[in-house]
């Protein structure tokens, strides 16, 4: 009995891991230190609906956990865009290296339809680079470390990590 039970507290203590992210990692600001931040990068977002609520969600393009939460949100796009003003962050995931798809997608006139193209239809895209797609990732990656950012989607409520 003891065996066995020693095994379902590992079990558990695993599962609590792999569920709950990395242990170690945290948001490192304060909600309201992290509104400031927010505040900083606000026109760098892709933004999404037209709700009283806000949203601030850092994703990687190419990261398979923010296709899914884009694909959710245009799921139930008639409700959450009345509901919710949603900001996107586009913030490379380093392993993914979609950092030249995301100054694609900066540069573009029409962000929002190019990533739901290359998020959730999987179209390929020809890169493309205006110049300021650059200093607007940078801005995004400044405050991202700032905030403690280390995962996609990384979801904001109130300044909360979610």
């Amino acid at each position: 009995m003891k065996k066995q039970l020693s095994i379902l507290l590992l079990f558990l203590l695993f599962a609590s891991l792999l569920w709950s992210g990395e242990p170690d990692k945290k948001q490192l600001l304060s909600p309201e230190e992290t509104l400031k931040v927010i505040e900083t990068i606000k026109g760098t977002a892709i933004v999404l609906g037209e709700g009283n609520k806000e949203i601030h969600t850092f994703i990687d393009p190419y990261c398979s956990m923010s296709q899914r939460y884009l694909n959710f949100i245009f799921k139930k796009k008639d409700v959450m865009f009345k509901k919710y003003k949603i900001y996107l962050y586009l913030y490379e995931l380093p392993r993914k290296n979609s950092s030249e798809m995301i100054k694609t997608i900066l540069s573009s006139e029409y962000q929002d339809i190019m990533l739901k193209q290359v998020m959730i239809e999987n179209e390929k895209i020809d890169f493309e680079d205006d110049g300021d797609a650059e200093e607007i990732m940078e801005e995004i990656s400044e405050a991202a470390e700032k905030i403690g950012v280390y995962k996609r989607p990384y979801i904001l409520i109130n300044g909360k990590a979610r």
